[in-house]
């Protein structure tokens, strides 16, 4: 069976109709320029975002564990609502930008690199979010590759090892009266083996009297340090001077390497000032810190193969 054609009145229409929804002339132009200007900034606002494999990697390289040396939170619980479910406070941050315009970003790396493992942090959400604040400008890029190199190699020290010690438990009390007071002591920190000292307690018989339980002792760190002494109930509750001591808790041993390094480092402190006298008074007051640039650089004249970085009350040892 043949087709005929269509009735030359209604091509003429279809042709018609075909050339109106055409763009010609300058509004044709305009389109084509708004086309490649959207064009532009897709490319512009492309991501390197990681990929799964990378995430995964990285979380587990970290052990689930924040990268911040001031934090090392964990970051992952079970739900408690679902056994089948976690609750997962962890992310993979990037150490430079993921695109122009953000923290720390870095126009010499190529898309490939930006994405790689080696341009990835793990932290919890809290240090992720603080990392980039003031566009990232606290805390640079130099500062967060030695974050993940501490951590990556503190987990490693740590492999197959117990996973945390336990603090010790505040003090308590006990009131045989009408009237009393107790006030429990602060349990001690969690270090990496091992289990804090308890705190103090006490009873009381009869009608007046207060208890303050002393605090827990804490336990050993992973850069050797012996359990730093709690503070004691009379420090934290803002009782006068001449009572601080009561109640806190005993501090443990070091390692014999670590006391060596804080010789040291207490022998650079007195070198610093002694060049630069005018900082002096200020460093002794603790106004001021010796930089930690110039710990590591006479760490390394003196062969030494370990760095420190500045945390929030001082320098932060790498693990032994």
């Amino acid at each position: 069976m043949q087709r005929t054609a269509a009735p030359l009145g209604r091509r003429k229409v279809w042709l018609t109709c075909q050339r109106l929804l055409q763009p010609t002339g300058r509004f044709r132009r305009r389109s084509l320029s708004l086309v490649v200007r959207r064009q532009r900034r897709r490319r512009c606002m492309a991501r390197d975002d990681f990929s799964t494999a990378v995430k995964n990697s990285l979380r587990m390289r970290a052990s689930l564990i924040c990268s911040n040396p001031d934090c090392r939170k964990q970051t992952v619980a079970p739900s408690e609502s679902d056994e089948d479910k976690f609750v997962s406070l962890g992310k993979a941050a990037h150490i430079t930008a993921a695109a122009v315009g953000g923290p720390r970003y870095d126009a010499n790396l190529a898309s490939e690199e930006r994405a790689a493992i080696s341009n990835s942090i793990y932290l919890c959400s809290g240090c992720a979010d603080l990392i980039d604040k003031n566009n990232g400008k606290d805390f640079p890029t130099p500062t967060l590759k030695a974050w993940k190199e501490e951590h990556e190699k503190w987990v490693s020290a740590n492999l197959n090892k117990q996973r945390g010690g336990l603090g010790g438990e505040g003090g308590s009390g006990t009131i045989m009266g009408n009237r009393g007071t107790v006030i429990g002591g602060m349990g001690g920190n969690g270090g990496v083996a091992g289990v804090g000292g308890k705190g103090g307690s006490g009873f009381i018989r009869g009608d007046d009297g207060l208890i303050i339980g002393g605090d827990g002792g804490n336990c050993a760190t992973a850069d050797g340090r012996g359990g730093k002494g709690a503070r004691g109930p009379t420090e934290r509750l803002g009782y006068s001077t001449s009572m601080w001591g009561y109640g806190r808790g005993g501090s443990g041993t070091n390692h014999p390497e670590y006391n060596r390094r804080i010789k040291l480092l207490a022998q650079f402190r007195s070198e610093y000032q002694a060049k630069f006298p005018g900082d002096a008074p200020y460093i002794d007051a603790g106004v001021d810190v010796v930089p930690a640039d110039w710990i590591n650089q006479r760490l390394v004249e003196c062969s030494e193969s370990w760095q420190v970085l500045l945390g929030e009350r001082g320098y932060v040892l790498p693990a032994l």
